[in-house]
């Protein structure tokens, strides 16, 4: 469909209202989102590569007045892609029909000649329960993992547990997702159709013709004390288990960047990053597009990680599907935004939740490898859940 665009530059904005809004924001860069103007949507396993015909059709049908005195970003779509190919969860590009895009000192407002009808939200109430898998299910299903892995060629397998909030009516996050911007200022915060969440993990930036990554695999809890808290960054950084599930996942990221780039350079060593809740294992990872490779011609490639689903990837796929008893719909997913001046940053949709028809499931998940305990990891799940459980107290 034919779309026209005005771009205009506007003050930036004293506070932002998140009520009601699909937003991606990272460090000095917000995407706030209001209403619809187009929504394209793909499923099954050829759904990224359908996305991109769709939205590269789209940018050539797109009609563009740039009355702001800057460089236009051009159509701005923010995507959601469903982490399985056999999800219930379309994967979805949705163009807003407000977009306000805030850096330090501007503000750029994108509006459309077009709007959809979207439906009436109200503020989430309660308190999240117990989901599909308690969690002696959980633990029964790691044990199940490890079986595989001593028997099999699998070598690590990424393994989600749920809680579950029913909900009314659609939830306004505005709040939650002011919570989250507020307690993980370093993650990427983000709500775009059912997901939403404040992911420590880029899976893709892309910003002319350059792309960078951060993968992140292993993970600690904090201290309260700084010199315990420390110790236990060490002990990350030095731990078996959790450098054995780092490496899978670095090494999966660099082999499938490389025939998308003339280069492709990783850190040598992972460094320890710091969330409120949570230390993990972390290594950046860098490469210069070829030409005429699109962002999200790379996360068809790249989705699903190591860091989300295992390796081989197959037999990880295969054994998640057998093990966990909801649809992840989006959660694990690529998630962000992509521009038509080919742009964009898609980070996976981690410590967060999906919103189904009747509820709110909260995920969180954890690698399987053979160094594994099924005591461990559920309680590594758990601290996982505290971002969720946080920005709804």
């Amino acid at each position: 469909m034919s779309l026209k665009l005005v771009v205009r530059q506007v003050p930036v904005p004293e506070a932002l209202s998140l009520s009601g809004k699909s937003v991606f924001l990272h460090g000095n860069r917000k995407i706030i989102g209001s209403g619809e103007a187009v929504r394209l949507s793909a499923s099954g396993p050829g759904r990224v590569a359908e996305l991109g015909q769709k939205w590269q059709q789209l940018v050539a049908e797109t009609e563009i007045e740039n009355l702001s005195g800057k460089e236009s970003p051009g159509v701005i779509g923010l995507t959601s892609i469903a982490f399985a190919a056999g999800s219930n969860q379309a994967s979805s590009i949705i163009v807003p029909h407000h977009t306000l895009l805030v850096s330090d000192d501007w503000a750029l407002e994108i509006t459309t000649d077009n709007q959809i009808e979207t439906e009436p939200m109200a503020l989430p109430e309660g308190e999240f329960q117990a989901g599909l898998q308690s969690p002696a299910d959980f633990e029964a299903s790691v044990e199940k993992a490890l079986s595989e892995i001593a028997e099999s060629s699998l070598e690590k397998v990424v393994l989600a547990r749920d809680l579950w909030l029913a909900t009314q009516a659609k939830p306004d996050l505005g709040e939650v997702l002011t919570r989250l911007q507020q307690r993980y200022p370093g993650c990427w915060i983000y709500a775009v159709d059912s997901v939403f969440g404040a992911s420590p993990e880029l899976l893709l930036r892309a910003e002319r013709g350059e792309v960078s990554a951060r993968v992140l695999a292993g993970t600690a809890g904090r201290g309260t004390d700084p010199d315990v808290d420390r110790a236990i960054a060490d002990g990350l950084s030095h731990s078996l288990k959790n450098k054995h599930e780092h490496a899978y996942a670095v090494q999966s990221l660099v082999s499938e960047l490389e025939p998308f780039c003339s280069n492709v350079e990783a850190d040598a060593e992972p460094f320890s990053l710091a969330l409120p809740d949570l230390w993990h294992l972390a290594t950046d990872v860098r490469g210069k597009l070829l030409d005429n490779v699109s962002l999200l011609d790379v996360i068809s490639r790249l989705h699903p990680t190591a860091a989300v689903a295992g390796t081989p990837r197959d037999a990880a796929l295969d054994l998640i599907d057998q093990l966990e008893p909801f649809d992840r719909g989006g959660y694990a997913g690529p998630v962000g935004w992509i521009s038509s001046d080919g742009s964009g940053e898609i980070a996976i949709a981690l410590r967060g939740g999906v919103i189904e028809q009747d509820g709110i499931r909260a995920l969180a998940g954890c690698g399987i490898v053979s160094e594994s305990s099924p005591q461990a990891e559920l309680a590594e799940t758990d601290l996982k859940f505290r971002a969720i459980r946080s920005a709804f107290g």
